[in-house]
């Protein structure tokens, strides 16, 4: 029995054996439920039509309708949907056009399990999702144009806590942050634990992303953090 606190994923690529191999492997993960998978776009939104997902992972390139094309209409349909694009292209152009499609994160077919298992839950708690190598002035740009509305909300953060996220923005570690803020380590390990816990990532590019969408942080054009 699937618990309700799952979350529902659906799978659309023409490689039969890559998106089923893929589902099984989705359905090892305790917190995801692939509810269906199917081999081109147009079967994707025909489906979603009776069988409601939280996020679907999108290959690009599909017969009779491929992903760009079915993420333009999942951004019409459904709009509190999450589309990962997992496709083998990675150049920054297509990176970005995913983007600008409404997709809220884009992953090669080549990603570590582990990523998109982290991409999945953190493009439903979060909106968005980016490698940690993920250029900064890039995520800016995307999140300035992009089409995806976020699920970032208002969030009660103390002031303590929106120091140390200005701090694991600016790339510093626990024990840099304990020594500029004069508090012990195992204090400021607590507090990332209960801002992980506020915002739905531990990861410090997902702190970074968190911020920017919440007015928190800026980037500047040399690829710095600005703060207000």
């Amino acid at each position: 029995m699937t618990s309700n606190s799952c979350v529902r994923v659906a799978l659309a690529d023409d490689h039969t054996l890559f998106r089923k191999t893929l589902a099984d492997a989705l359905n090892f993960d305790k917190d995801l439920d692939v509810v269906f998978h199917v081999g081109n776009g147009a079967e994707l939104l025909h489906k979603l039509t009776n069988h409601p997902v939280d996020v679907v992972l999108l290959d690009l390139h599909m017969p009779m309708m491929n992903g760009f094309e079915a993420l333009k209409l999942i951004r019409a349909r459904h709009k509190h949907v999450k589309v990962i694009v997992v496709s083998l292209e990675s150049e920054i152009s297509i990176i970005e056009q995913s983007f600008a499609h409404g997709a809220s994160a884009h992953l090669s077919k080549d990603c570590d399990i582990d990523d998109l298992l982290d991409a999945i839950q953190t493009v439903h708690t979060q909106g968005y999702y980016f490698l940690d190598n993920f250029p900064k002035n890039l995520i800016n740009k995307i999140l300035s144009n992009s089409a995806v509305n976020s699920t970032s909300s208002e969030f009660v953060l103390s002031r303590r806590e929106k120091d140390i996220i200005r701090l694991i923005c600016q790339e510093k570690g626990s024990q840099e942050i304990s020594q500029e803020l004069h508090i012990a380590q195992r204090t400021v390990e607590n507090h990332r634990y209960h801002i992980s816990k506020k915002i739905g990532t531990s990861k410090s590019i997902g702190i970074l992303v968190f911020a920017l969408l919440n007015g928190l942080a800026s980037i500047k054009s040399d690829g710095s953090v600005s703060f207000d």
